[in-house]
This record gives C-alpha cells, sequence and structure tokens, in this order.
C-alpha cells in the first residue's frame, strides 16, 4: 500500500513538473546577457543595459555601421541581493545620437567578452512613421517565446510593456516562490526584442516581489534592473515618468501605487497632462499606459478596475488622452471610445476626433491565456481570449495613427482600428484570424478531472479501508 502512495506521489510530481516552465538557472558566464535598451531623458541618448555574473568592467562601443563602431563610453555597474539574487547589472549611455538614424553596438570588454553587435534606430524629428509595440504579462513560456519572435520580425521602434514581466512573484508557482533566476531566464528570452528596440515599462503587481514573503523584496529586481528616465519629467518616483518620442507624448503610470485624489502620484500626473495639453502642437497623440484596467469585459480574469477608473478617467477624458494601454487580464480587449461607461462612435473602427480615449487591453505576452467570454457591455469593440498576441501602433502621419492587434503563431491580424484628425482613415489592414479548434484542450481538461475523481476515489477507499480495519 505504502508503495502505491509512493506512486501516486511520483505522478503528480511528474505531472507538476510537466506544468512548470523550464528554467536555466543563474546567471553562469561574465560574458554579457539580458542586453536591453531603453530611452533616456535626453533624446539624443539611448541607455543600454546588460548583466554578468561577477565581472565589474565593460562598456559599450557604437557607429554608424556595424565595422566601424567608433564611438565607446565606460559603463557603470551595481548589483542587488533581493531573492539570493548574484551578479551585475551595467549600463552605459550612449550620446550624442542624432534623430532618424541607425546605429550599431556591442557591450561588454576584452576580459569579459563582448556581445554579438546588435542596432537601433532613433526617433525620428519629424513626421516619419514610427511603430510601437504594446505588450503586457509575459513570464517565459512557450507562448512568450513566440510573441518575442513575432515582435522581433515587425522592425518596431519601440515598445511599451503594461506590467507583469518575469514573473519571479507569482504565488500559482508553489515549487518555485520568489527566485531572482526567473529575471534572468525572462531577460535572456526578451533579448531578441531588446537589444534592439528600447522598451519602456509600467510597473505590475508581479513585479511586487514582497507580496510572496520575500521580506525586503518589494520591488528591488524591478528597479535595479529596470532605467526609466523619471527625474526629466518633474517625477519623483520611478514608478511613474513620462517622455516624448516622435509626435507621442507618452505617460507611465503605476497602479501598484497610491494613485488617488490628493496622493503625490495623482498630483504629478495631473500636472504633467496640464503640460502635454499646452504642447499638443509639438507633441499631439497622447497615449498612457498602466498595469490595471479601467475596462475589461472578461466574464472571469480580473475585469474592470473601478478604484482605478474612479481616480483617474475624469483626468484622462479632461485632457484629451487619446489610448489608454493595460495589461493584467490574460486576453485582448479593445474599446469604442469611452467615458464613464458610455460609449462613442459604436459604428465603426475609423474613429474621427473621438471624445473619449480608446483602452486597450494586452495582457496577451505569453502567460496563460484567461479563456473567458466577454460579458459584452456597449463600451466593448473587440474582444479575444483564445491567442497570445500583442499590438503594434503606427503613426501614419501627423493626423493619423493606425493600431492592429496580431496573433503570435502566424502574424495573423485580428483587429485593427485608424483614429484620425481629419478625414477617416481606412486601416492597411484586415482582420484574417480564425480561431483554432480548442477540442483538444478541453479533451485533455476532461482528462485530468477524470484522474482527480479516480485519484480520490482511490484515495478514498485506501483510507476507508484502514480505518475500517483498525
Amino acid at each position: 500500500m505504502q508503495a502505491r502512495i509512493l506512486v501516486c506521489f511520483l505522478t503528480l510530481s511528474l505531472l507538476s513538473v510537466s506544468w512548470a516552465v523550464p528554467v536555466m538557472g543563474e546567471v553562469e558566464s561574465d560574458g554579457p546577457e539580458q542586453i536591453h535598451l531603453a530611452l533616456s531623458e535626453q533624446s539624443s541618448e539611448m541607455v543600454v543595459t546588460w548583466i554578468t555574473s561577477s565581472h565589474t568592467g565593460g562598456g559599450v562601443e557604437w557607429g554608424l555601421s556595424a565595422i566601424s563602431l567608433n564611438n565607446s563610453v565606460l559603463g557603470v555597474n551595481h548589483t542587488y541581493t533581493a531573492d539570493d539574487w548574484e551578479g551585475v547589472v551595467h549600463d552605459a549611455v550612449m550620446d550624442p545620437l542624432l534623430p532618424g538614424t541607425e546605429y550599431f553596438y556591442r557591450v561588454g570588454d576584452e576580459v569579459g567578452g563582448w556581445s554579438a553587435v546588435y542596432s537601433f534606430s532613433t526617433a525620428p524629428a519629424d513626421d516619419s512613421r514610427v511603430r510601437i509595440g504594446l505588450i503586457g504579462d509575459m513570464d517565459e513560456t512557450d507562448g512568450a517565446r513566440d510573441v518575442v519572435s513575432e515582435m522581433a520580425s515587425q522592425n518596431l521602434d519601440l515598445v511599451l510593456f503594461a506590467g507583469d514581466l518575469s514573473y519571479a512573484y507569482d504565488s500559482a508557482r508553489f515549487w518555485d516562490k520568489v527566485d531572482g533566476d526567473e529575471w534572468d531566464d525572462w531577460g535572456r528570452l526578451y533579448q531578441q526584442v531588446s537589444a534592439n528596440t528600447p522598451t519602456m515599462f509600467a510597473v505590475g503587481n508581479h513585479e511586487n516581489e514582497e507580496q510572496d514573503g520575500c521580506e525586503g523584496c518589494g520591488f528591488q529586481a524591478y528597479l535595479n534592473r529596470v532605467n526609466m528616465p523619471y527625474a526629466a519629467s518633474g517625477s519623483n518616483s520611478e514608478f511613474w515618468y513620462s517622455f516624448n518620442y516622435s509626435l507621442f507624448h507618452i505617460i507611465s503610470i503605476s497602479t501598484e501605487h497610491d494613485f488617488e485624489n490628493g496622493s503625490a502620484q495623482h498630483q504629478w500626473l495631473s500636472q504633467d497632462l496640464e503640460l502635454a495639453t499646452l504642447d499638443r502642437e509639438a507633441h499631439p497623440w497622447v497615449l498612457v499606459f498602466f498595469h490595471r484596467p479601467m475596462y475589461s469585459s472578461t466574464s472571469g480574469g480580473h475585469g474592470s478596475d473601478l478604484e482605478v477608473r474612479s481616480a483617474l478617467e475624469s483626468l484622462l477624458v479632461q485632457h484629451s488622452v487619446d489610448i489608454v494601454i493595460t495589461g493584467h487580464d490574460h486576453n485582448y480587449e479593445r474599446t469604442f471610445p469611452v467615458n464613464s461607461s458610455q460609449a462613442y462612435q459604436t459604428n465603426t473602427s475609423q474613429f474621427v476626433n473621438p471624445k473619449a480615449p480608446i483602452h486597450l487591453v494586452v495582457g496577451t505576452g505569453g502567460r496563460v491565456l484567461y479563456r473567458y467570454d466577454s460579458s459584452e457591455p456597449e463600451w466593448s469593440a473587440a474582444y479575444d481570449s483564445t491567442t497570445h498576441g500583442y499590438g503594434v501602433l503606427e503613426l501614419l502621419n501627423k493626423d493619423a495613427l493606425q493600431f492592429t492587434f496580431y496573433d503570435d503563431e502566424h502574424g495573423d491580424v485580428v483587429d485593427t482600428f485608424t483614429i484620425s484628425r481629419g478625414d477617416p482613415v481606412t486601416s492597411e489592414n484586415t482582420v484574417n484570424y480564425q480561431p483554432e479548434s480548442t477540442t483538444l484542450e478541453i479533451v485533455m481538461t476532461i482528462i485530468l478531472i477524470l484522474f482527480a475523481l479516480y485519484l480520490a476515489s482511490w484515495l478514498y477507499r485506501i483510507f476507508r479501508f484502514q480505518f475500517t480495519e483498525k
């Protein structure tokens, strides 16, 4: 009987391992890895960050061709101890850079080794077309790998990441609680995008590792690995900041910190939006991104965060914010222009001078999907919970934007719309996504349920027999 119980335990252990995501472990090489770019406080600068196991030297070399890296600067380095992590984080700033120019670079040195040569393009100084990737809730799953691979092929100029990066804090992974190695695995995975495209982040709930009993951890891993330019926008916190890019004014705020009226974050946001309103001629498009959605119609998952809506929506509407980007719910959703649950222009996907922001939920970066239906409120324009994917927001010209949501496997168009200041603009893309059959998932779910029922019945008989014998 003990042998049968042991077999049962081993079976459950193997199932747990099969559901877990394989990890590569901590930083083991002094060669540069987990390379990622970020915008700086100055438009003429680009920040590059990389990680080594223990090497504290190194810098960045860059130039206008892959064989002519004739500029260089030494980096600065630091480390942190949350999650018992061991490694060295390096930062270096490439400056001065010309607008609308492609640059090539590598990081490291002769002692620790050099990275491969990567490239990036700086923001144009005019209304040239730019492409901004939108994503959230990634983890390090097979879905995340597909999303990253597809995003890397899109020739993006910038990525806005709406929180929940590595899921190092994850109470659902009971066999793998707070672990700094998860950050390293995610950094290696995302490097396919981040080494060539600057990524700007908003913080999510899974960046707050202190929730999982890691005393003193908090947001340490996030803050030590992510370097956002907050001071230039008058912010006193790395958790909320703004910056200009091309013809966009882009604002990142935190739904994991106090955002209520009267808080430091709320006061800063109000002031920043007022300044953005005055600067609308130079930067006519205003985007705001954060983690928890004001509008989400999933019948499971988290749904609309009414506290966020109550505290912030009036500010966003008052200052004519164009698009709000969020994650948290692991599905895709787009609203019509909406204010206080009242939707406008509900008969079109070609929006002209909308009266309120359009909200996007893009929590489809790789984490397990919330396969729920929509509650179908009036304000919900498009909803899909069957695929991982990512959004691409394109500046067509100074008076028009185009948004497209792509699925992660085939690059199919799941949804698309345009916003214009003048005449309606027709999207260049056509929806062609057909959700794949979920028959296999249904069958596997039934098998697991039957197995669980059989196991429960078997254990019941064992314990009943034991008590009966006694």
